[in-house]
Formats: structure tokens, sequence, C-alpha cells
């Protein structure tokens, strides 16, 4: 193994973070700048066509454009006719309507109109940052999926849609759906539709408690997940979640045969609820001991977890093949915790940034007697880990560099 001090090839990954870009036969470490922050500005950046265009100038609904786009609008003034104009249908591949405050009924109007187009090609389907939500929002979401069964990525986040309103999806068990991308950033996750608007103190709706027992939630959460077989991306980052519908979206989505390679559940505030993120973690162990780690990266960045967490986490038995736990007040004692556990995690990607454990903490997470014990050792397993922000100094540098 060799420790890199040049600065590596970064690159912008699908997760939306900097990463470094590593050769398969060595480890390194990153403490460059890493970027993982999501605002509301960003809530749509994709690297699908709608970006492409404006990468390359082509104006929005303009007549070489492919898709149909409504920005800081009135609700009233989405017109599905006029925005296509000349356009045929069937050249259409991307449909985005941001910050319109759009509602549930706004949006089923909205389809309504779409669902009498031929859209063969339509792949993007981009509602974020509006209020949609509540039955209507369900139903309308049903028809536009049905009726154009080739979009793969749908764009949800910051709007006000319970996990219940995709509970339709499941409706035809011979029915399924192409959607590998699917963002639910910043929306009242329950497992029972919204009825109200009421606010927590901080400005998040608050999820109604659920009424339903556990083994129907399990039920239809199971339901709902295996009519999305081709899902490999799932963001929940700043959702209100009860712990009910988490815990059972998780073990849906981390199934045996599933294909989710990213789920991301920054913000979700796992720190003041250390059972769930046990019941997480432990959804993620190894059925047999020969059994290898799942291809799944797991963002839990800004969960508040503490030393506590790394606790859970290291005693899980989980094993996957990426984790960011940047942002989670992670100490010296808390590396300590996870040193024991990356020997047999099966990761090949760990973020730490953002947590100042100092050298005191590298000295930990070597933890150099378990390095001279153990062949499988975190260095030998690792291909990047991000130290970005940590308080390290000159020593940890040369520390890395000899273990490494």
């Amino acid at each position: 193994m060799s420790f890199s001090t040049t600065a590596p090839t970064p690159l912008s990954d699908k997760y939306g973070s900097t990463m470094v870009a590593l050769p398969k036969t060595r480890s390194s470490v990153s403490l460059k700048s890493v970027t993982t922050s999501i605002d509301n500005d960003s809530a749509s950046a994709s690297p699908t066509l709608c970006n492409l265009e404006r990468a390359e100038g082509i104006e929005c609904n303009a007549a070489n454009s492919r898709e149909i786009t409504f920005l800081d609008l009135s609700p009233t003034d989405l017109d599905v006719s006029e925005a296509l104009g000349v356009r045929a249908p069937d050249t259409i591949e991307c449909v985005r309507i941001n910050r319109c405050r759009m509602t549930g009924a706004d949006f089923a109007s909205i389809v309504d109109s779409l669902c009498q187009l031929g859209l063969p090609r339509l792949h993007t389907v981009d509602i974020s940052q509006n209020h949609v939500g509540g039955p209507q929002a369900a139903t309308a979401l049903h028809k536009l999926l049905t009726h154009a069964p080739t979009i793969r990525f749908l764009y949800l986040g910051w709007n006000q849609l319970a996990l219940a309103d995709l509970k339709h999806l499941a409706d035809s068990p011979s029915r399924m759906f192409k959607i590998s991308y699917l963002d639910l950033r910043s929306n009242p996750l329950s497992a029972t539709p919204q009825k109200s608007k009421s606010k927590s103190k901080k400005g998040s709706p608050l999820p109604e408690a659920s009424t339903l027992d556990t083994a129907s939630c399990t039920s239809w959460i199971d339901g709902l997940v295996a009519s999305l077989p081709e899902l490999t991306h799932v963001l929940m980052a700043q959702a209100s979640v009860d712990n009910q519908t988490l815990s059972a979206f998780m073990r849906a989505l981390t199934r045996p045969g599933s294909r989710v390679e990213y789920i991301g559940l920054e913000w979700v505030g796992l720190g003041s609820r250390l059972d769930t993120l046990n019941d997480i973690m432990k959804g993620l162990a190894p059925v047999s001991s020969d059994a290898s780690a799942r291809p799944l990266h797991l963002n839990l960045a800004s969960n508040n977890l503490g030393d506590s967490g790394a606790e859970i986490i290291s005693l899980s038995n989980a094993r996957l093949a990426s984790a960011t736990l940047a942002c989670n007040f992670i100490t010296e004692r808390g590396t300590g915790f996870l040193a024991r556990w990356l020997p047999e995690s099966g990761l090949e990607s760990l973020d730490l940034s953002d947590n100042y454990f100092g050298d005191q903490g590298i000295v930990s997470l070597l933890d150099l007697d378990m390095v001279r014990k153990s062949p499988n050792t975190f260095a030998t397993q690792l291909k990047s880990l991000g130290l970005n922000s940590c308080c390290l100094s000159d020593v940890s540098l040369r520390m890395l560099s000899e273990a490494l």
C-alpha cells in the first residue's frame, strides 16, 4: 500500500459530493475540501438532459429543446400546450416544474394535459420545490407513470408528499415501473396521507402519526418497493419520517436482490433515535458469514450520531461498499469503535469529514495493535478515506503515510 501525497483528480459523483479518483490497487486519503451540502437551489441538479441543454445554451421551451419547463411561475400560468408550442410531443424527454407553488390539484391538472400527449421518450420528471401532496397528487402520479412508463428519473423533493402518496404504485402487482432515481428529500414521508399543513417550530411539516399496525405498514411498503425493481438511488435528506415507516422502508430497500446502490439519509435526526439507527444497520448485516458486502453507499451525514451512534454502527455487523459519516460529532472515542468495525465492514470508501477528532482520532482509527495482528485491516481494503476539516496536523499525516 502507498500513500498519495499529490492531489488526486476530483470527480463529481452521482451522490452530489466531490470524491477522489483512486487506482484500484492503492489506498489513499482525501484531505480535499468536500461539498456535501444540499440546498433548495440545487435540488433539481441532475446529470440528465435538462442540465445538458442549459450547458449547451439551449433556451427552455425553445423550438429545438427537448424539455418542457416551468420555473417561478404562478400555478395559473402552467399551460402545457403553450409551452410545447410547435414541437412534437414524441421529442420531449424532460418535464420540469420548479418553484411554481403548485398544489396536488394543480399537478393533477398538469398530468391530465400531459396524458393527452404521446410521450414515448419522456425519462425525467422534476416537480421539486412546490406544494404537491395529498390524494390528488397520488392519483396523478400513478396516472403519469402509467401513461409514460419510460420515466426513470423522478424528482419529488421539497414538497408535501407522504410516503403513502406513493402507495398507488403498488395497487397493480403485475405492473412494474422503470424508475431508477427517486428524490424524496424534505418531504413529510409518513405512512398515512397528509391532511393538514401544520408546521413544526423549525418550519418542517410534521408527519402524522401512523394508524397502521407494523404488519400492514410493512406489507404495502414492501409492495411499493417491489413495483420499482430498477430503483438504484433513493434520496431522503431532511425528510420528516417516523421511526416505524423509516425502518420498514429501509428493510424493503435493502432486501436480498435489491438493486439499490445509494440511500441518502442526511439530516433525518438519527442521533436522537438510535434504536432506529440500530434497526437500519442490523438490516445491512449479511445473512451468512461468507456473504460479500452490498454494493451500497449509505449517506448518514449530519445526523448528530456522536460516539454512541458510531458504537451502534460498529456492533451492527453491517457490510456495505461505502459510507458517509461526515458532520456527526464523532470524537476519538467514536473512531476507536469504527476501527473495530472496519475490518469486517467491507467498506472501500469512508467519509469522516467535519468530525473534529484531531490527531488522537487518527490514533484510534488506525488502532496500530490491530493493524499488526490482523492481515484484513482497514488499511488494506479502503480505497478512499475522507478526512476534510478534522483538525489534523502533520503528525497525523505521517502516521497515515506509515500505516498505508
